[in-house]
């Protein structure tokens, strides 16, 4: 049986179905807007030291990508 079938029979399925999406989607979000603000804090700082290799926007997106992981393990545990 199609999935929509199943959903429309069983309306519990479909608000934990949709309350799983809206909650992954929301650390989804969140953890795009920890990388683009570490990578924009360094790129902000490389800006203002004059580097020729931009260390600091290396460091800050590494950095946010460590942050938004942390947040990621903990909240699907």
């Amino acid at each position: 049986m199609h999935r929509a079938l199943m959903h429309e029979r069983d309306p519990g399925k479909l608000k934990k179905a949709a309350n799983s999406y809206l909650r992954l989607s929301g650390i989804g979000f969140q953890m795009a807007a920890i990388i683009g603000l570490g990578a924009y804090g360094g790129w902000w700082a490389d800006q203002r030291t004059g580097w020729k290799f931009p260390a600091l926007t290396l460091f800050g997106s590494l950095g946010g990508v460590a942050m938004a992981m942390y947040i990621l393990f903990k909240e699907t545990r």
